[in-house]
């Protein structure tokens, strides 16, 4: 398989919020408040209020307060269903694209993370490494054979001495002279292919040459230091050893599943297919900078222009080998949807680089569809509820794009009106809220400063793996 598909199929790519939040997906599963037919539940509620905008957060009671603004926005979904805003060309599209992702994410979750386990042993070594500090040096090497000669030299007359004297044969280590000291570090902080070679060495004794990242080195441990510690510091530290173990568990094994689902394939890019197919979008994402799928565009919209016509004369032109098939650029053109690849016309050379990750990405993720398809993951109740909870926020959003243009009013006003809308339907839908659920429900980050804004992202598209509160709401107190 060449590099440039190894270099992305073998990443995990998935979404911070899965490996971060999966440990603990159903442990707040219940529902929290019901909105007419529409539900909010516990979890959903934290995890919006946590990521979601610090300024919402208002109040005596901000929890009451956050949740009010989750109800207005279900009340506004339920207001554009009526009027059947869920049809529109924006809200399919978002939602195409949503399916793909979240059935993507799903096989990741059901062959990688669901396979994880952490023992309480594994964390206690783990926090044995951390509490353990190697203070080291070393002596780069031109090739192997230089590195036995230094060897052989720090064996005879010390390590300091061969240094010096290697120094005058190369100057230009005289820069780093510094830096070829070690202050203390962690073990756990240590890359761990670094680590496998100073771990046992004994102290103030060379290790053997040594082939780390490509280079030739001489390694000596100077000191080690271990922190005591008490089962207390174990019980303490243990939550969050736990979660980077399975963070690392996560990172391994998707690595491995990536690797052993495409690997078989014998992915091939065709070298003239993916020079036209380079050539049309450098062009075209220096024109406009596409989000929906090229076809829409091509079929749909009708769209002419000279990098069109290079995508259209040549769509038969063959671009990738799959498992024995092969995809041609039109292929590659219906599996392609422009808003889940970042790609951006600012340097040609990068987005060719980048257009080449993207082909091996598009692949591996119909690749992953087909495998999402196969085992009916979209029957699953996690996707269903993430389908919901996206859907009812981009009625939300369609209703506030529609009353703000049936109305022509700004924004400042606009954010008022909802307000009062809102309280208009507080007697139309029923409502009803767990209160004592929701007295129990306890945040973590926003709890220590509760204005604090901090978002979640996913790795691999840079979107919120969840929707949050619209950041203009206002009390309606405040909005009168």
């Amino acid at each position: 398989m060449p590099k440039q598909f190894l270099k992305l199929l073998l990443l995990v790519f998935l979404v911070t919020k899965l490996i971060a939040c999966q440990q603990h997906v159903d442990e707040h599963s219940e529902v929290l408040a019901r909105i007419g037919e529409k539900t909010i539940t516990a979890d959903e509620f934290l995890y919006n209020y946590e990521f979601g905008h610090g300024h919402l957060r208002q109040g005596d009671d901000p929890k009451r307060t956050y949740l009010d603004f989750m109800i207005a926005e279900k009340l506004l979904a339920l207001e554009a269903s009526k009027i059947d805003l869920d049809t529109s060309s924006a809200i399919q599209h978002a939602l195409h694209t949503l399916r793909e992702e979240l059935l993507i994410e799903q096989v990741f979750n059901d062959r990688v993370l669901s396979n994880i386990e952490v023992s309480d042993q594994e964390i206690r070594d783990e926090i044995n490494k951390a509490a353990v500090s190697f203070q080291f040096r070393f002596m780069p090497a031109a090739s192997e054979r230089e590195a036995l000669n230094l060897l052989a030299s720090i064996q005879t007359n010390g390590f300091a001495e061969t240094l010096e004297s290697h120094i005058e044969s190369n100057p230009e280590l005289s820069l780093a002279r510094g830096e070829l000291t070690s202050s203390f570090v962690k073990a756990d902080e240590i890359d761990p292919s670094l680590l496998a070679i100073i771990t046992d060495l004994p102290l103030n004794n060379p290790s053997e040459p040594a082939l780390y990242q490509g280079a030739w080195y001489i390694f000596e441990v100077l000191d080690i230091r271990r922190e005591r510690l008490s089962e207390y510091d174990y019980e303490q530290k243990a939550p969050s050893y736990r979660k980077v173990l399975y963070n690392k568990k996560a990172m391994e094994l998707g690595t491995a599943f990536i690797a052993e689902t495409m690997q078989p394939l014998n992915v091939r890019t065709k070298r003239k297919g993916f020079e036209i197919l380079n050539d049309a979008l450098w062009a075209w994402y220096e024109d406009d900078q596409p989000e929906r799928n090229l076809l829409f565009y091509i079929e749909q919209e009708k769209r002419n222009a000279p990098y069109i016509d290079l995508l259209t004369s040549n769509a038969a032109e063959p671009l990738v080998d799959v498992a024995g098939s092969t995809w041609t650029i039109r292929t590659f053109l219906e599996h392609f949807t422009p808003g889940r690849y970042v790609m951006r016309a600012r340097d040609r050379d990068q987005f060719k680089v980048r257009l080449a990750d993207v082909v091996a990405l598009v692949v591996r993720d119909a690749t992953l569809l087909e495998i999402a398809n196969g085992d009916n993951l979209s029957n699953s109740e996690e996707y269903q509820q993430n389908i919901t909870q996206w859907m009812d926020k981009w009625l939300f959003q369609e209703y506030k794009a529609h009353l703000q243009q049936a109305r022509q009013i700004d924004a400042a006003y606009l954010t008022q009106r909802l307000n009062q809308y809102v309280d208009s339907l507080d007697g139309k839908y029923k409502i009803w809220i767990n209160e004592a659920m929701l007295d129990t429900l306890t945040p973590s980050s926003s709890e220590l400063n509760p204005k604090m804004t901090v978002h979640l992202f996913k790795s691999n598209s840079n979107k919120m793996p969840f929707p949050i509160a619209d950041p203009n709401w206002v009390k309606i107190s405040d909005a009168n």
